[in-house]
């Protein structure tokens, strides 16, 4: 393993916030072989899982075309096309449902409510159920489908069973979580739990408008008039509301699920809401109310949709900056940020990718705003290793080494450092923990990913501590 490259700072030298170094400095001091810390928040049985975030990877884009036909992926990030690699054929699709990278399987419904699965390797297409009404993945890969009659069919390592009971009534929110449990929110204002070897149970919730939960739907946030209240839907806890000063109007959490960004109906910005300690943390100004919002992947960066007009506003999260604004159609696919950290957006007729933080333009698909695209980490298998080495040096850019990180700590202990990670990010750094490459290694806490070395650094000074510029692989 190579040597990682050491920065000293000197701190009289540079601007550093007190909060910040209040943050970090009691935590940094145990060293890489600390004790435990005891936590005040809430451990899931998903914890470790949680921490386990490994480092962007290049990924592909798939676009579906929208008369139907076979699938064309393209490189990212600079949107070049691989031809050949695609295979099966689709009718008009309506709309993606999920792509689950493990099973290679793609998952979209048509306008005669069926849905149905690509599987990416063969190019086979089968049909999973028809008279869909509802459809979800969830972050084990597990695919849900709930048709008009209440009846869910669920899709797991390529075995479809269809559930004995219906459900007690149909879901206008659905939602996967883990260890194959459904999330559903029925009328009346009830969250509905079910899996196919349990009755459903059924908690009164908050009559509210948005709904948003956590990736592996552990929790469940629900907008009312006066704020947002949380549920557990496994019930592990009791319910928790935090009030806000103005209506909610869209909800988006972190993908570490420890924040929710909340949109107001009437006042600019969005607030941030700490879902352990439950209470407002601080703000992001925007120029105007916010409709939707979207997260990057790894919760480097926000795309929010205005109230007004068709733009998206981007967000750069470790700073809580609106940086920039792009001219376009929110759909139910892009704007989005791709694996490798690229805005993808519609322009008119055509496809751009871009840099979020310059808003440099370095791809385009001509004539393809028409279709429907899916942002994947998932690479073909017959791509040959030459186009997978030359998509990880673009999206390095010219120069570069990869996605880099700022490590700030190495520890065997994976509690540990999921305490620091967290105490970062409520400083305003993007943290995660990577996990072990090799069992002699440690749990490595880090700030990114990067693009390139100058992002890495200017992060790491921000510190005034010592830092090391980690990239995967070394």
């Amino acid at each position: 393993m190579a040597s990682p490259v050491v920065y000293f700072v000197r701190r009289g030298h540079l601007p550093i916030s007190r909060f910040l170094l209040c943050a970090i400095v009691p935590l940094w001091s145990c060293g890489s072989q600390a004790p435990e810390v005891v936590s005040s928040q809430p451990q899931s049985p998903q914890r470790v899982s949680q921490l386990q975030i490994l480092a962007r990877t290049p990924g592909v884009a798939i676009r579906l075309p929208a008369k139907g036909g076979t699938p064309q992926l393209y490189r990212l990030p600079r949107l070049t096309a691989v031809e050949g690699v695609m295979r099966g054929k689709l009718p008009p699709v309506e709309r993606v449902v999920g792509l689950d990278p493990e099973s290679e399987f793609l998952f979209v419904a048509t306008a005669k409510r069926e849905l149905l699965a690509l599987d990416l390797g063969s190019g086979r297409v089968d049909t999973v159920a028809t008279g869909i009404a509802q459809a979800a993945l969830g972050p084990d890969g597990t695919l849900y489908a709930v048709d008009t009659m209440r009846r869910v069919i669920s899709l797991s390592r390529r075995t479809r069973f269809a559930w004995p009971q219906p459900l007690t009534a149909l879901p206008r929110d659905l939602f996967g979580a883990t260890d194959q449990h459904l999330v559903g929110v029925i009328p009346q204002d009830r969250l509905l739990v079910a899996a196919a070897d349990q009755p459903p149970t059924v908690l009164p919730i908050a009559a509210g408008g948005d709904v948003a939960a956590t990736r592996w739907g552990d929790l469940v946030a629900v907008a009312s008039d006066t704020g947002v209240t949380f549920y557990d839907p496994l019930g592990r806890r009791n319910p928790s509301f935090v009030r806000l000063s103005d209506a909610p109007r869209a909800l988006a959490f972190s993908p570490s699920g420890h924040r929710i960004y909340v949109a107001r109906r009437s006042v600019p910005g969005l607030a941030v809401v700490d879902r352990f300690e439950r209470r407002e943390l601080d703000g992001v100004a925007l120029p105007g109310p916010v409709a939707a919002l979207r997260l990057d992947p790894l919760g480097r960066w926000l795309l929010a949709r205005p109230a007004a007009g068709d733009s998206a506003w981007i967000v750069d999260l470790p700073i809580k900056q609106h940086t920039g604004i792009v001219p376009t159609a929110w759909q139910s696919d892009l704007p989005a940020i791709s694996p490798d950290g690229v805005l993808i957006y519609r322009r008119r007729n055509d496809v751009l990718a871009v840099r979020p933080d310059s808003l440099t333009e370095v791809g385009k698909v001509e004539r393809g705003a028409a279709d429907l695209w899916i942002l994947t980490t998932w690479l073909p298998r017959g791509v040959p290793a030459s186009v997978a080495s030359s998509a990880r040096a673009e999206s390095a850019g010219t120069g570069a080494e990869g996605p880099l990180y700022v490590q700030v700590s190495t520890s065997q202990n994976p509690e540990w450092s999921g305490h620091l990670a967290d105490d970062l990010s409520r400083a305003g750094m993007a943290a995660r923990v990577l996990p072990p490459q090799h069992p002699d290694d440690g749990y490595r806490v880090v700030l990114g990913p990067f693009t390139t070395r100058a992002q890495a650094e200017a992060t790491g000074r921000r510190l005034g501590r010592p830092f090391w510029i980690y990239q995967p692989g070394q």
